[in-house]
């Protein structure tokens, strides 16, 4: 896989047939605030154990849900119709805004 439009083709490659079209909405958005959710108590309990890292064992479920997470974007562009190289190249658009904020050659 090179892409984002290869992953996405590969991803969404979920049966829509056995979902009813507010299902194919809410799987996506619930499922990215689960896994968000995860993350959150994923790096709560690595601070709380007074580390400012991750150990290697909660670096791989991180590395678990982020890679869950990006599932459930490429299906919610999916379902709007939008790419996720289109969705990649307009967060390289607003960064680069959001650094030419912050540095005061640029602005």
């Amino acid at each position: 896989m090179k892409t984002f439009e290869e992953y996405q083709a590969l991803a969404t490659k979920v049966p829509l047939s056995l979902r009813n079209n507010r299902e194919r909405i809410q799987l996506p958005v619930l499922g990215l605030q689960e896994e968000a959710g995860k993350i959150g108590s994923l790096v709560a309990k690595a601070f709380e154990s007074g580390s400012s890292g991750l150990a290697q064992e909660q670096s791989r479920e991180l590395k678990d849900r982020l890679s869950d997470m990006l599932w459930y974007v490429a299906l919610l562009c999916g379902e709007a119709g939008i790419g996720m190289q289109e969705i990649a190249k307009h967060s390289i658009e607003r960064l680069e805004a959001r650094s030419r904020g912050l540095d005061p050659d640029r602005r």
